[in-house]
């Protein structure tokens, strides 16, 4: 497998991780979940996390992103249901 394509294979949240040189220990230690947790998001186990709104804002702080650049499959179903 080549870089290009594990790259493509890897989650949004792993690869922006990986980018600032953070662990799953940081991100979870800053979201308030456990480590568990975050290898779940990464390798997609968990389809939708649901997140409170200060979690979401220190995902949000902890990988520089905004709330925009957060993947659908972190976003609160709340927040899509007027999008069905």
């Amino acid at each position: 497998m080549t870089e290009e394509q594990r790259q493509e294979q890897e989650s949004p949240l792993k690869q922006r991780r990986d980018e600032l040189g953070l662990t799953q220990r940081d991100v979870a230690m800053a979201v308030d979940v456990s480590v568990q947790t975050v290898s779940n998001w990464e390798t997609g186990r968990y389809k939708e996390a649901k997140l409170t709104l200060p979690q979401v804002k220190a995902l949000c702080r902890v990988l520089c992103w905004s709330i925009d650049d957060l993947p659908d499959d972190l976003a609160s179903p709340r927040s899509r249901s007027g999008d069905e």
